[in-house]
């Protein structure tokens, strides 16, 4: 009889286990493929040279004329092996006019839906998807944002703690081979996730990484001839690894920081102490916190996203306790972000590979027991279309319903949730029945 050590059995197992896994991946996959022309106006799947950890549609897009279709532009970075060299990069997407394609345009071998070739199965024209311009930049890109007064200003995050500054009009189409970016932000020792530019002044922005700390700038500092910036303040009122952080929509001097140490924070800059924060939610979620959004049209609504697999509603005016909690995803939460122009609707992104919409004005909705087996009430809509843990994912201010989403595996999407699912009448965030 055969003796194999504990190492062998243990491996043997965990093959099994991935076998397992990646079967149950693919038939979610098959049947998501099967449902997709009734779950979607639009959908274009690209495979990336190289999978990007950062993805956020640009504010414009270009009408043309005669034409059914609009040219929409997306901010990319590179995350490379082998010592391949690395980009910021620019993509320009032609999406169809809204209202123009049909589900009946769905051409199953690509799994699109809506190109702008014709009426029939046949003709349906891939959504052309093109790189228009490649930056070169030191080390995969963490995070890329671009700055609200000036699209053409951008803000990446490197993998040894820099933040660069890139005015991309500066920067031919084509690398040079040479990186070379405007502006050195200095002073983070770990790399980092965390940045937001500031809505309210030109040139503010805040970091955070995975040094615990988290960092104001102002590039309007920066004297000519040196490119290298200090931070203005540092703050270190976080114990662990700072995983975002945001400025809020509409009042200049709060942000919101989320960390490993389980707290969500608020900083007031009007205040002068750096060590710790204007208001702390503490104990209100299991895990790392690892995101947070703002309600851009509810000013006292955030919501955070945890490793606890849940999604943290909060009250500016009492973080003591939550509002809220919504609960379907099945792994962590890595990233929420609110519709633009739909106050109620939040998205969320996880390491179920899967995307949540939310409609908060259904919360407390009573529900059949076959209803709750799809979810809780609050749940709109599931994007099903990765088959590997989502990087980032950006919605899109030019065309609302439709979002870019980006995976670990080099697959880009862009989709547009079918009208007949998300095209109903949207509340408001209802916040005294989300207490309930």
């Amino acid at each position: 009889m055969e003796h194999y050590d504990d190492g062998f059995i243990e491996e043997q197992e965990e093959q099994e286990e991935e076998r397992n896994e990646e079967k149950i991946i693919n038939e979610e996959y098959k049947t998501w493929k099967k449902n997709a022309p009734f779950l979607y106006d639009m959908i274009l799947s690209t495979a990336l040279e190289w999978p990007t950890l950062t993805t956020q549609w640009l504010p414009d897009k270009q009408e043309v004329p005669d034409k059914p279709y609009s040219t929409h532009r997306l901010l990319l970075g590179t995350h490379t092996s082998n010592d391949a060299p690395n980009y910021l990069q620019i993509a320009h997407v032609q999406l169809p006019n809204p209202n123009y394609p049909e589900s009946e345009d769905y051409d199953e071998e690509r799994g699109e839906i809506g190109g702008y070739g014709g009426g029939s199965k046949k003709s349906a024209v891939e959504i052309k998807f093109n790189i228009v311009q490649k930056i070169d930049h030191k080390g995969e890109v963490n995070k890329a944002r671009y700055q609200p007064q000036n699209p053409n200003i951008i803000a990446t995050m490197c993998t040894d703690g820099r933040v660069m500054i890139w005015d991309r009009s500066k920067h031919p189409s084509i690398p040079t081979g040479t990186v070379n970016p405007q502006l050195e932000l200095l002073g983070h020792t770990k790399e980092g996730f965390g940045l937001s530019w500031s809505p309210h002044a030109e040139g503010k922005l805040v970091t955070g990484s995975e040094d615990k700390t988290v960092r104001l700038w102002d590039i309007e500092t920066y004297t000519k001839g040196n490119k290298a910036i200090r931070p203005t303040r540092t703050y270190t009122h976080h114990s662990s690894i700072v995983n975002d952080v945001q400025y809020h929509p509409l009042h200049a001097s709060l942000i919101g920081t989320v960390s490993d140490d389980i707290t969500l924070q608020i900083i007031d800059i009007r205040d002068s102490d750096t060590t710790r924060a204007a208001a702390v939610a503490e104990g209100q979620h299991r895990d790392a916190i690892n995101a947070i959004a703002f309600n851009p049209a509810a000013e006292t609504v955030l919501a955070t996203g945890s490793a606890d697999k849940s999604i943290g509603l909060f009250d500016l005016r009492n973080l003591k306790s939550k509002l809220h909690a919504l609960e379907c995803h099945t792994e962590s939460v890595t990233s929420v972000s609110w519709h633009p122009f739909e106050e109620s609707v939040l998205a969320s992104a996880s390491y179920d590979r899967k995307i949540l919409f939310w409609d908060l004005s259904r919360a407390g909705e009573e529900q059949t027991p076959e209803d709750a087996q799809d979810g809780p009430p609050e749940l709109l809509f599931m994007h099903g279309g990765h088959t590997n843990r989502i990087s980032d994912f950006s919605w899109n201010l030019s065309d609302p319903w439709v979002l870019c989403s980006a995976a670990e595996d080099n697959l880009l999407q862009v989709w547009k949730v079918s009208d007949a699912i998300v095209g109903k009448d949207l509340g408001d965030v209802p916040t005294e029945e989300l207490e309930a």
